[in-house]
């Protein structure tokens, strides 16, 4: 007798359960969860409820008791662009690249994404979104606060938060660090960290850090002082230099300035899309 595989029987299982089914855009995934899944191919969506992997080829996912989206691991490619010598970057090159070593998702119009404007998700998909790679951060707030300070402090300048926030998780790999910064300097955007040996700067709680920088992406795009007491060491200086080469608009202009990859804006935009697919219901995360 022909053996079903394994996602047919689960996806069989879940609904003689009876289980609430949403249809679900199947995403490109690969995974190997107790090498359960290491011979299929990589057009599954795959979940992790509790002991059991769950793989459904197509459209529905079951809602009940999903606890998070498996985190993919497949990083035998990397980008070969310009890549940086920080090794926080390596955490996150793990989550955002594809198979083949490529950025994914980026909307046809990435390169005109302004730095200024309103979000375009909410606090909620952000805080399942950090939840998904990172429940419980090594800092002295939780993924729900650290939104906050995002919303709050990027709301108040006009700075778009949530693409703050996701340049946040790139330069700290999910807030899981492991790079030159160490998350007792509350620093989440390399501020001062020139290259793989130099830490850069201590600020004195989360809030402090986020609020420096915005204050840094201000000195990049916006003429307009803060209207918070600068904390960032570095304001002057970069915003003296940009009132004279003029301001960037755009996330895009950001590569090979802030950071040296020539790609490094593309990386914050993939993960804000990303961000932007999950749906949080009733305390689970879905994408």
């Amino acid at each position: 007798m022909r053996k079903l595989p394994i996602y047919v029987m689960t996806l069989a299982l879940c609904y003689n359960m009876g289980f609430t089914v949403l249809p679900v855009e199947a995403a490109l995934y690969k995974t190997d969860v107790k090498g359960a899944l290491a011979a299929q191919d990589n057009k599954y969506k795959v979940v992790k409820k509790q002991n059991t992997v769950i793989t459904v080829k197509g459209a529905y996912l079951p809602l009940v008791d999903v606890i998070a989206v498996a985190k993919k691991n497949d990083e035998k490619q990397a980008c070969k662009d310009n890549k940086p010598k920080d090794p926080s970057y390596a955490i996150i090159e793990k989550l955002i690249l594809g198979t083949d070593g490529q950025i994914a998702d980026l909307p046809v119009n990435y390169k005109q994404i302004t730095i200024a404007g309103e979000g375009e998700v909410t606090k909620a998909q952000a805080t399942a979104f950090i939840k998904i790679y990172n429940n419980k951060l090594p800092i002295a707030a939780t993924p729900g606060q650290i939104v906050d300070y995002y919303y709050r402090e990027a709301g108040r300048e006009g700075i778009k938060w949530d693409m703050a926030l996701c340049q946040a998780l790139l330069e700290t790999g999910f807030f899981n660090f492991g790079g030159t910064v160490v998350p007792e300097q509350n620093n989440y955007c390399g501020l001062g960290t020139t290259n793989a040996t130099t830490r850069g700067v201590y600020f004195f709680t989360p809030l402090e850090g986020v609020r420096a920088h915005i204050q840094h992406l201000m000195a990049y795009s916006v003429l307009a002082a803060p209207k918070t007491k600068i904390i960032d060491p570095r304001y002057y200086l970069v915003h003296d230099g940009k009132k004279k080469t003029g301001f960037f608009n755009y996330w895009s202009q950001l590569n090979g300035k802030w950071a040296t990859s020539s790609n490094y804006s593309e990386k914050i935009i993939d993960i804000h899309e990303k961000m932007k697919k999950v749906i949080s219901v009733s305390g689970s995360e879905i994408w």
